[in-house]
């Protein structure tokens, strides 16, 4: 079983641990990420005169349904709120923005934070009441509220009960 050490000074690591100081996480939906702007690029799909290049990172979301609508959470750190936009066009949701990169000073050295544009599309399979839709942002997460129109809400049936076999015998023997 071999061991990683870090060796600190002038002399250099064996190969081996070279390797192992290297190492990277990998993410295989980054890499489904990287084949679909490929397959764009490769393909021609253009947005006015310039090559789509595809979003550059996506935003964690979260949505969840009721009886009531739909709720989107997504998380939006360091994005002012300025910066995002909420359009609803019928039954499609779609959310879009830039995280910008702020220099501090210095020389980067490692960065795990995306930056450049976003946008997610989603479809919505009930009719939402646009003129109830709110938006909150708080603590760098992103919270709408997509309240169902009053058409689309599911409501519940009473079913009356049935005339009595001899009621209807009786009614029927009257007339």
């Amino acid at each position: 079983m071999r061991v990683a050490t870090i060796h600190i000074g002038p002399q250099s690591p064996p190969k081996e641990e070279i390797a192992m100081l290297s190492m990277t996480r990998w993410n295989p939906f980054e890499e489904l990420g990287t084949l679909h702007r490929e397959m764009d690029r490769v393909f021609g799909r253009y947005v006015g005169d310039e090559p789509a290049a595809g979003p550059a990172w996506t935003p964690a979301t979260e949505v969840r349904t009721g009886d009531d609508g739909w709720t989107v959470r997504m998380a939006l750190p360091g994005i002012e709120p300025s910066q995002v936009h909420v359009d609803l066009h019928g039954g499609s949701l779609t959310i879009s923005g830039e995280r910008t990169r702020t220099e501090t000073g210095g020389n980067g050295y490692a960065s795990e934070i995306r930056y450049g544009r976003f946008e997610r599309a989603f479809t919505l399979p009930a009719k939402v009441d646009a003129e109830k839709v709110s938006a909150r942002y708080e603590n760098g997460m992103l919270e709408l509220t997509l309240p169902l129109a009053e058409t689309a809400r599911p409501r519940r049936i009473a079913i009356g009960a049935a005339a009595p076999v001899d009621a209807v015998a009786a009614e029927a023997v009257a007339s």
